[in-house]
């Protein structure tokens, strides 16, 4: 039968046309095994810019049910050890996901389905800030029309302040789209979709984009390109402030859901969060080196199918 371990290298490296080879494999690396990635679900990870606090999602429901909650825990890194995550002040109680910090780390977004007096109940983005002593404060829902009465998820900003996020509103390309907020004179601008280039007939979700806002990487599913139905994570770069066509990053993806994508400050290293298989009931994080897998889709980008 041959060598198990050859036969499962090569049928990887077939599967995911990797060009740079199989070792390259081992530098996907499943995060803090047993602290922070568990046997429960974690997903959506945000880190300070000196790498040193993490903020992540999660849950003890089963990935993918229909009454699956979540909260936002926190964990710190001291000695090149990191503590066990634990809930952060502002909560447990409601649904709370897709936490991330902004640059100066003094402001968290979030996801929340927790009730408002102005909107209808729905998952909305939320944010809270530290105070003078450096505790967070309490949070406050955005508003309309950043917030809608349908969902929106995973909320991002680049280095200037713009937000980007998802949301299944009305209006788009498909299930769910992108979109951009600019950030001026202290404030947020109307969202705008960010195009059929990156936008299709089937749905964009959670996303990262890098500080100087022309590098996004997304999770798309039900393409004809996906690994997985459920969800692969694109990438796509912005030239002459034009988005190249979407690339599936083979090289991570599997046959489960892959998303929740976040890059360091120094563009190094990407964390994502990936269920493993079609039938996976948890999701972990997962870190792995992000120059290769940049220089390879950046040398393959196009702006036109025609190219």
């Amino acid at each position: 039968m041959g060598n198990p371990k050859f036969i499962t290298c090569t049928l990887l490296c077939c599967v995911s046309l990797i060009w740079f080879g199989c070792d390259k494999q081992k530098d996907k690396v499943k995060f803090e095994p047993g602290n922070i990635s568990t046997e429960v679900v974690e997903y959506s990870p945000t880190f300070t810019a000196d790498g040193n606090e993490l903020y992540l999602a999660k849950s003890y429901h089963e990935w993918g049910g229909g009454d699956m909650k979540s909260a936002i825990y926190h964990a710190v890194k001291k000695d090149d050890q990191w503590s066990a995550p634990k809930i952060v002040p502002f909560s447990g109680i409601f649904d709370d996901s897709d936490p991330h910090l902004s640059k100066d780390g003094n402001t968290l977004y979030f996801i929340s389905n927790r009730p408002t007096a102005y909107t209808q109940a729905s998952a909305d983005i939320w944010m809270v800030t530290k105070n003078e002593s450096g505790a967070w404060g309490e949070p406050v829902v955005l508003s309309y029309p950043i917030n809608s009465e349908h969902t929106e998820y995973s909320p991002r900003t680049d280095g200037v302040g713009n937000l980007y996020f998802a949301s299944d509103r009305p209006g788009g390309y498909g299930q769910g789209d992108l979109y951009m907020s600019r950030f001026k004179y202290g404030v947020f601008g109307v969202p705008v979709n960010m195009g059929n280039t990156l936008n299709s007939p089937s749905g964009e979700w959670n996303l990262e984009i890098n500080d100087t806002g022309d590098l996004i990487i997304f999770e798309a599913s039900q393409r004809e390109t996906n690994i997985s139905p459920y969800g692969d994570l694109y990438i796509s770069f912005k030239q002459d402030d034009v988005w190249t066509i979407p690339q599936n990053i083979e090289e991570l993806n599997t046959s489960g859901s892959d998303l929740y994508p976040f890059l360091t400050q120094d563009g190094k290293q990407l964390y994502y969060t990936s269920s493993d298989s079609l039938k996976g009931k948890n999701t972990n994080i997962y870190v792995t080196k992000f120059s290769a897998i940049k220089r390879k889709y950046r040398r393959q980008a196009k702006t036109s199918l025609e190219q």
